[in-house]
């Protein structure tokens, strides 16, 4: 009796070895980079030679289409593929193979011998058809108490496990669960890597992960395009082919690179612009950020950095910058060229005034006056324009220009006891300066027209300029509430048949505005006046 248990417990100590071999081997073939059907079917190998039986592994499988769960047939041994066939798909449930019971329950079943388990005495007896007279199932389990699946020991006559048997059988369903979770895991590390691959090559920028030496770990396209592999800052030859520039103009030092930034722990956002020579000898303008990467103390073990292509953006900056500065040089030239024209009228202006001093004859006198005339209408167009557009040469309101140029002829010629001027414009019309000029010359000549042939020496009246937009043109009306204008004024012939001299300056202007102008005398109860209405494209 003593040798007869002796040579039990010597058995039990060399399958318990065995099976701790099984294991081992399992692990190590699965830390290899085996695959989980590979490692799992040494486990079933191992229970199968050592119980004297067959083996399998079920796993429990998420059938959508049938709307449950069902049994999915890993790996087995030592069994009969009837049996394969009928437990690989079955429902898992209370009334099924027993492998599916101990999945539903959580719990290990038992049966010593199918025939006469009154679990299947009802019915269907589904191990006695495969030639199965007894099986052990126990839960393989995942760390959070998940079942995963089954391990389940088969044998052709009626037997029961002994404690040791049962042990044994835990152990290899807990190395089962750690396969199991293992492959899971790198199922899922690798579906993660593949989606961070494809999105990382997939950015419309280049981005790099590079360690505390400078050498790239991770890279996608764009960025293998910028670099060999090297941080610039850490290679001289990459560091030739980065430029960046302080404000002053000095160049930046490859240690103030944003990478080497970065690692002395800065966060460089959104970024430094470098100019980037390619392979090719072609130089694009790039914006360079980096920010350090820390380990769970907090320390740096490497550095992000990511490169985006802006030569189109910088570039039309560039030129921006360079129009800008030339407009700028433009405008100081034009402002010279006004304040030169101001001064030559006032220079006029003062020789006319001497002239007419000196003239005698009525005729010519009342010439070289008309004349003095219009050099201060003139110059007082100049004068306005050049106040208009001394913040925006290129354009002006023009409600604001014909406002002041009102103001400016009411105090240089108009006796408000006889006549009064009303500006009546639509503030917010924009209006290119040569625009502005003509039409305030035209303006100018019209409103002294009227002043001079409208009113009777002892008459009042108004004079209206109206300003307004009409779809893509604009409109100029000068109105006057006088008697009319005689026709030995020249104002209402037709341009070139004979008219005075400031009809034929406004006929120029109108020709030059590319506008038409109409004449006519409207009836304002009882004083028809006059009524010029000029039209031109904004």
């Amino acid at each position: 009796m003593d040798d007869h248990r002796a040579e039990q417990d010597s058995g039990g100590v060399r399958r318990s070895e065995r099976l701790l071999l099984a294991q081992t081997n399992a692990l190590e073939r699965a830390i290899g980079g085996g695959a989980l059907n590979e490692v799992l079917e040494l486990l079933v190998q191992a229970g199968a030679e050592q119980f004297g039986g067959g083996a399998a592994i079920v796993l429990v499988s998420d059938n959508v289409s049938d709307g449950g769960r069902t049994l999915r047939l890993g790996v087995a041994a030592g069994l009969p593929e009837s049996y394969r066939q009928a437990v690989d798909g079955a429902a898992i449930g209370p009334q099924d193979f027993p492998c599916g019971m101990a999945v539903d329950s959580g719990e290990r079943v038992v049966v010593e011998n199918a025939a006469l388990d009154p679990r299947w005495a009802s019915g269907h007896a589904p191990l006695p058809d495969h030639g199965i007279a007894a099986c052990w199932s126990t839960p393989i389990r995942a760390a959070d108490g998940t079942v995963l699946g089954a391990f389940t020991l088969y044998h052709a006559t009626p037997c029961a496990p002994r404690p040791q048997d049962l042990d044994a059988m835990d152990r290899l369903a807990r190395t089962a669960a750690l396969l199991i979770e293992r492959d899971r895991t790198e199922r899922e590390r690798q579906s993660s890597e593949a989606l961070l691959s494809s999105v990382l090559e997939h950015l419309p920028v280049g981005v790099a992960v590079y360690d505390t030496q400078g050498r790239t770990t991770r890279n996608n396209r764009l960025m293998r395009d910028y670099t060999n592999g090297s941080l610039p800052s850490a290679d001289d030859r990459e560091a030739s082919r980065w430029r960046a520039f302080h404000p002053d103009g000095r160049p930046v030092e490859r240690k103030d690179f944003s990478g080497a930034r970065a690692l002395r722990g800065e966060i460089v956002v959104p970024g430094m612009d470098f100019l980037h020579r390619a392979a090719d000898g072609t130089e694009h303008w790039t914006r360079v950020s980096a920010a350090p990467l820390r380990d769970g103390a907090g320390q740096i073990t490497g550095v992000v950095a990511v490169v985006s292509d802006i030569d189109a953006e910088k570039r039309a900056a560039q030129g921006l910058a360079a129009a800008l500065d030339e407009a700028r040089r433009s405008e100081l030239v034009a402002h010279e060229m006004s304040h030169r024209i101001m001064n030559s009228f006032q220079l006029l202006h003062g020789l006319v005034s001497m002239q007419t001093a000196t003239v005698t004859d009525p005729a010519a006198r009342k010439a070289v006056e008309q004349a003095f005339s219009r050099i201060q209408a003139m110059a007082l167009v100049q004068r306005r324009l050049f106040e208009a557009t001394r913040n925006d040469l290129a354009t002006l309101d023009a409600a604001d220009y014909l406002q002041r140029l009102g103001e400016s002829l009411t105090g240089a010629f108009i006796d408000s006891g006889r006549c009064t001027l009303v500006i009546d414009a639509a503030h917010g019309i924009p209006m290119p300066a040569a625009q502005a000029s003509s039409m305030g010359l035209i303006v100018t000549e019209l409103v002294l027209n009227a002043l001079k042939h409208a009113f009777g020496a002892q008459q009042r009246g108004t004079v209206t300029v109206r300003f307004e937009a009409c779809g893509d043109d604009r409109r100029l009306t000068v109105t006057d509430d006088g008697d009319g204008m005689p026709d030995g004024a020249g104002t209402v012939k037709p341009a070139g048949s004979g008219q005075g001299m400031g009809m034929t300056l406004v006929h120029g202007l109108v020709r030059q505005l590319g506008g038409t102008l109409e004449i006519d005398r409207p009836d304002q109860g009882g004083r028809p006046g006059t009524r010029f209405v000029l039209t031109f494209p904004a």
